[in-house]
Parts: structure tokens; sequence; C-alpha cells
């Protein structure tokens, strides 16, 4: 008989009907028996195998039900004042990161917040560039007045 580590014996109940039963595709039938004859040595019945079988699957339910509650949430989360401030105050610094970010939002169903993080960088740049803009326009017109002056 093969051993395995730990050994079948020394496993848990939950661990053993699992293997017990798995294909062979999973475990080595070898294992597949020992777990069996381990099971009935602890008088686990085909019942209390089905009952943790579908515990297992409301298990699963609930897990999937609260991930689609989450998704769910996401879906109407917004920004909150100062992060929406941040976000268009950083944005040119920021732009090179937003396509995973931007990815990720939507993945996970942040609808708004996919929608706001596009309008906010949208707005942070043109409020950058307008600002650049501004600023070279009043230099160049500075250096203008300087010219013309002599």
């Amino acid at each position: 008989m093969s051993e395995y580590y730990p050994k079948i014996s020394e496993r848990r109940t939950d661990e053993l009907i699992e293997i017990a039963n798995s294909s062979i595709k999973v475990w080595k039938q070898n294992a597949i028996n020992q777990a069996k004859s381990e099971l009935k040595k602890r008088n686990i019945t085909e019942k209390q195998q089905d009952d943790f079988f579908k515990q297992k699957a409301e298990e699963i339910d609930d897990y999937y039900e609260k991930i689609e509650l989450k998704r769910k949430s996401n879906e109407i989360e917004k920004y909150n004042i100062f992060e929406m401030i941040l976000i268009v105050i950083i944005s040119p610094f920021i732009l090179k990161d937003q396509w995973r970010v931007l990815r990720k939002l939507k993945q996970e169903n942040y609808t708004l917040k996919f929608k706001q993080r596009i309008i906010l960088l949208t707005l942070g740049m043109i409020i950058w560039i307008g600002c650049f803009y501004f600023k070279f326009d009043k230099w160049k017109k500075a250096e203008f007045n300087k010219e013309s002056r002599y």
C-alpha cells in the first residue's frame, strides 16, 4: 500500500470525504480506496457524506451570493469630494497607471466610479493644460513687452 503525507488515516474527516469521492484524475485509486476504508472505520455513512457535500454547496452558493451583492453595491459607489479633488490635481502624474485602474474598476463593476474617474482625469488634464497655456501666454507677452522697450 502506498503512503501519503500526511497519512490517509491521519487526515481530517472532511478531507477523507473529498478524497473518497474524487476521481482518479485527482487522486490515485489506492488513495481513494484507503480513504473509503478509513471512512468506514470512522463510521461515516453515505448520508453524512452527502450532507457534507450539500453543506459545501451551500457555502459556495453563499460565497457567490456575497460576491454578487458586493458587485451590486460597487455599481453605485462613488468618490467622495476629497478623492475627486485629489484625482483632478494629480491627474497628469497618475495618468500613466490609469489604464490598469480603469480596467479594474470596470471588472469589479464600479460603474459610477469608472465614469467619475474618466471625467475627473479629463477635467484635470484640461485644467493643467489651461494653466500651462495661460502661464506660457503670460510669459510670452512679458517677453514681447521686454523686447518692445528696447
